[in-house]
């Protein structure tokens, strides 16, 4: 479902100039993730993609049948599967160009080869799209797409919650929006599998130091939000960090009672179970790789 259409429109005396709608689409079914449509004056930018069949073609039904504006262009944060695997159902029958830095696009190939066949057919059994479409558009740190009028500038992170994390940045009305997929959850339970927390903490120290309270955060999970919640994802990062370290002691692993008392220290900081499965999954590999890195 369409949850949310938010537009900001330039004030001043006569007719205003176009000022782009962000609607953001919250998939109903399966891993809960956002998908925003961003409508300019011609039409329609698509920020991630969501996974299943179902959604993604709700997604494109919302495009054809409701905003009525073709699609431009599709930009992606990261190469997580809830992000690219039903972009080719969004734009399908469509020539459209799929931007991306070269590290996101290296990462979601990385991550069809190792998850599609296996846990998604798993989770999504048929729902699941057969083919997928990868970007076809490279764009370097700091560079800015033009569609339609509006300027899209992307911010390359390198590895943080995925192996390559980037955001994207408009602005209208004087606001800064930013897209920033995973690099902040809004108050659900995090993914720290592919273990660069200290890299995901320096981003999050960059993002403070470049916004103020007036800008806007898009996160993939949970609603809109300031700078605050930057604050309290540095702070579920380091609980989970400091908790795990406390427990492994001079072990490299942790038994199946121990990742319980993990996940209920979790949800002692965060007592709700949203995305709960994200923060489990693969611990010992989560485990394995931070330890590796000396991170604890």
């Amino acid at each position: 479902m369409l949850q949310k259409s938010l537009k900001w429109q330039a004030e001043g005396a006569g007719m205003a100039p176009f000022q782009p709608v962000i609607h953001k689409y919250t998939t109903p079914r399966y891993l809960t993730v956002n998908v925003f449509l961003v409508e300019t004056e011609h039409g329609v930018v698509v920020i991630d993609g969501a996974t299943a069949v179902s959604t993604s073609r709700e997604i494109r039904g919302i495009v054809d049948n409701q905003i009525s504006k073709p699609i431009l262009a599709v930009l992606l944060t990261h190469g997580h599967p809830d992000h690219y695997v039903g972009v080719g159902e969004i734009i399908q029958g469509l020539d459209v160009p799929v931007f991306a830095t070269q590290g996101v696009i290296d990462f979601a190939k990385y991550q069809d080869k190792e998850k599609f066949e296996g846990l998604l057919r798993r989770n999504y059994g048929d729902d699941l799209p057969t083919t997928r479409v990868f970007p076809n558009r490279v764009v370097q740190n700091d560079e800015t797409v033009r569609l339609d009028g509006v300027a899209f500038q992307v911010q390359d992170f390198g590895p943080c919650e995925s192996d390559a994390d980037s955001s994207w940045t408009v602005e209208t009305g004087g606001v800064k929006h930013i897209f920033l997929g995973d690099l902040i959850y809004n108050h659900t339970h995090c993914y720290l599998r592919d273990g660069h927390a200290p890299n995901w903490l320096t981003a999050l120290n960059t993002l403070l130091n470049q916004n103020d309270h007036r800008t806007v955060f898009h996160p993939a999970h949970g609603d809109e939000c300031g700078i605050e919640m930057i604050y309290w994802q540095e702070a579920y990062i380091h609980a989970f960090l400091a908790t795990l370290q406390s427990m492994l002691g001079q072990g490299d692993t942790l038994t199946e009672t121990d990742k319980a008392v993990l996940v209920a220290h979790m949800q002692s900081f965060l007592p709700n179970d949203k995305l709960i499965n994200l923060m489990k999954y693969e611990m010992d590999e989560t485990t394995r790789l931070l330890r590796r890195r000396g991170v604890v």
